[in-house]
């Protein structure tokens, strides 16, 4: 404000000058600037090889978790994989702190995955291979991706939504094999054959995960006389568990299962105290575990 100027009195003449050129020239730059940034958003929104084609569709997580069951009985392999081949869609659930099933997909081949969040908010990252796929997974919302897989390899896909304190564990991997590989693979996990352990014979417990979602058993102590113990867990959660036995140099786990499914472990055990848990990454960690006293 010059000298003779006052904040309480009319201004005097020339006040209203126009605008230095070097300012105009300033601004000029600036509406520029924002109308080259706005048409490089929608540009690569429309045109970008990066972008990933997908689509939406509500289902609620207990629908998915079908959905998800479904495809992994009849896919997957012995090795706990499971195998895709090229024109099958496949399914991938979200939930603290796992990505389930592990797929396994055919080189340089185009698949389309659906993925959803059973559980909380969470995030799909696939790391390497030339990919750059972010993208964000909420309950009651499936995500339809197209993804082009490269070479053979294994590409790390890991969660980028904070969902919890065992976040930073939420990771699997996506598997890329030769097609003879996953044909000769594919073929096995088809039969949709499984051999499950009888339960009802001396030494068989049964337990149930919690059907809230919570990450425990509905008991953390177990009793059994020392021989063979099976333990069948019936999994009435939306999340993904099984059942496992470990401690005194035995570390046996059961098949993971959705809601509905049962997982079923069994172990030749002498007398001592062990740890029966769920080996879901980051399940016992948050306290989905108990003590087995075998007698």
């Amino acid at each position: 404000m010059a000298a003779n100027e006052s904040p309480v009195t009319a201004p005097g003449p020339g006040w209203g000058r126009k605008i230095p050129r070097d300012e105009r020239v300033f601004l000029g730059l600036i509406a520029a600037s924002l109308v080259l940034m706005t048409a490089v958003v929608f540009g690569w929104l429309a045109w970008g090889d990066q972008n990933v084609p997908s689509t939406y569709r509500y289902m609620s997580p207990k629908q998915f978790s079908a959905e998800v069951a479904t495809f992994v009985d009849r896919r997957q392999a012995a090795d706990g994989r499971v195998y895709v081949p090229p024109g099958e869609e496949a399914y991938l659930a979200a939930s603290r702190y796992t990505f389930y099933p592990e797929l396994v997909l055919q080189a340089n081949t185009t698949y389309r995955i659906w993925l959803s969040a059973m559980d909380v908010l969470h995030g799909f990252s696939l790391v390497g291979g030339g990919q750059n796929i972010n993208l964000e997974l909420a309950p009651n919302h499936v995500t339809g991706m197209n993804l082009t897989v490269g070479d053979p390899g294994r590409y790390l896909v890991v969660c980028n939504e904070y969902c919890g304190l065992q976040h930073h564990t939420m990771k699997t991997f996506l598997t890329v094999v030769p097609a003879a590989e996953l044909e000769r693979n594919a073929v096995a996990a088809g039969t949709g054959e499984e051999t499950t352990p009888a339960v009802g014979q001396a030494g068989s417990l049964e337990i149930s995960a919690d059907p809230t979602g919570a990450l425990k058993f509905d008991t953390a102590s177990l009793q059994a006389e020392a021989g063979t113990v099976t333990i069948a867990m019936k999994n009435p959660s939306p999340l993904p568990h099984n059942v496992a036995i470990k401690g005194n140099g035995v570390d046996v786990k059961g098949k993971v299962v959705l809601e509905g499914g049962t997982s079923t472990v069994s172990a030749d055990l002498e007398p001592g105290t062990y740890t029966f848990y769920c080996s879901v990454p980051g399940h016992e960690a948050a306290g989905m575990k108990g003590t087995l006293t075998v007698s």
